[in-house]
């Protein structure tokens, strides 16, 4: 039965070291996966080594100062780690659990706020651009700049959040051109689109749903004592302030999504979330609404899945935050994940009260 396993730590220790070798190996059988699992999830100490393990057998395929520059650079900064794509699966591995180390060290763990304000630094990039630093501050908290609050309940990932707050600050300024994003305007309404600055080929035996090229989402955030993984991705930020009256507008979105093989069979939650923003030119951007809409996505990587979203737009309403989020809960969260989430053909209309619509943005 699983879950019953000898009382000894030696031996534990030496079950789990076996079980890791044989899923890096990728001839674990399903029962073994699932053993592995069990065995993750019901001690503290078997979580540690279990990343200790991933990581020493990582190493032997990356270079060794990278990753220990790499985990003391992000030690130092004492924040949450989102650690890039990187060349190989060993690298992504590597990525993965010096996350996991870090996280474990931080008091809060990855508590959801309902706020995060964001601060400007002193860098401006060539098009006078704030380059964002977010933070979750606290009310003890001191700063010699006022910060530019982001009141998007939906969203707790740091770069998400720093991604929507630079859209803004962009089309607020009414800058045309962003090096990690596409910014086009479609008769009132501005879009910041960064769908094409996602984009991947085929890979991981997923073909795009249309054309050439999908959106491939970064890694996954772990936290190894909640259980859970979880990235989220800012998308599209739409400027509606030239829109006289919004009273009616609705928004209808909608985005298919897809996720590569995976040997521990695992079950991946996508969010499709809308936020409304109101607050003039470098004022705080307050809610006025929200909605989202999810789903589990299935094992069959020929098909992809529909999630669409729909949203009457509040009056006074000047931005809407568009955000995809993908997501795993319980032990097979703290499972090596190579397979990668993907999405393709967002799609955005908005249709006025007047029966006008204008999109796809």
């Amino acid at each position: 039965m699983l879950g019953t396993y000898p009382m000894n730590a030696k031996k534990n220790h030496e079950r789990l070291d076996f079980l890791t070798s044989k899923m890096l190996d990728e001839v674990a059988s399903s029962l073994e996966v699932a053993e592995l699992e069990a065995l993750i999830q019901s001690d503290v100490g078997l979580r540690k080594r279990y990343s200790s393990l991933i990581l020493q057998e990582s190493l032997l395929h990356w270079e060794t100062g990278q990753a220990v520059d790499y985990l003391n650079k992000e030690e130092s900064e004492n924040k949450v780690v989102y650690f890039p794509i990187f060349a190989s699966v060993a690298a992504a591995l590597v990525a993965m659990f010096c996350g996991w180390l870090v996280s474990n060290h931080q008091e809060s763990g990855n508590q959801e706020l309902s706020k995060i304000e964001v601060l400007s630094s002193e860098i401006e990039d060539s098009n006078g651009l704030t380059n964002f630093k977010t933070l979750a501050r606290s009310s003890s908290s001191t700063s010699t700049k006022d910060p530019i609050a982001l009141d998007l309940p939906l969203i707790q990932d740091a770069r998400s959040l720093n991604a929507a707050g630079r859209a803004i600050e962009m089309l607020e300024k009414n800058v045309r051109f962003d090096s990690n994003a596409l910014v086009s305007y479609h008769d009132q309404v501005r879009s910041w689109n960064r769908s094409d600055h996602l984009g991947v080929p085929a890979e991981n035996g997923i073909l795009p749903f249309k054309g050439d090229v999908m959106i491939k989402l970064p890694e996954m955030l772990v936290n190894v004592d909640l259980q859970t993984a979880k990235v989220q991705e800012t998308l599209q930020v739409l400027d509606i302030r030239e829109i006289s009256n919004t009273t009616g507008t609705k928004l209808d979105a909608e985005i298919f999504l897809n996720k590569g093989a995976s040997a521990t069979h695992d079950s991946t939650e996508f969010e499709l979330s809308v936020h409304a923003l109101e607050g003039g030119r470098g004022m705080d951007k307050m809610s006025t609404g929200s909605t989202s809409n999810a789903l589990v996505a299935d094992s069959d990587q020929a098909s992809w899945e529909r999630l669409s979203s729909e949203f009457i737009v509040p009056e006074g309403t000047d931005f809407l935050v568009v955000s995809l989020t993908a997501k795993m809960e319980g032990p097979q969260a703290l499972l090596p994940k190579t397979q990668g989430n993907y999405a393709d053909l967002l799609s955005i209309n908005l249709t006025m009260s007047d029966g006008k619509t204008v999109g796809p943005l």
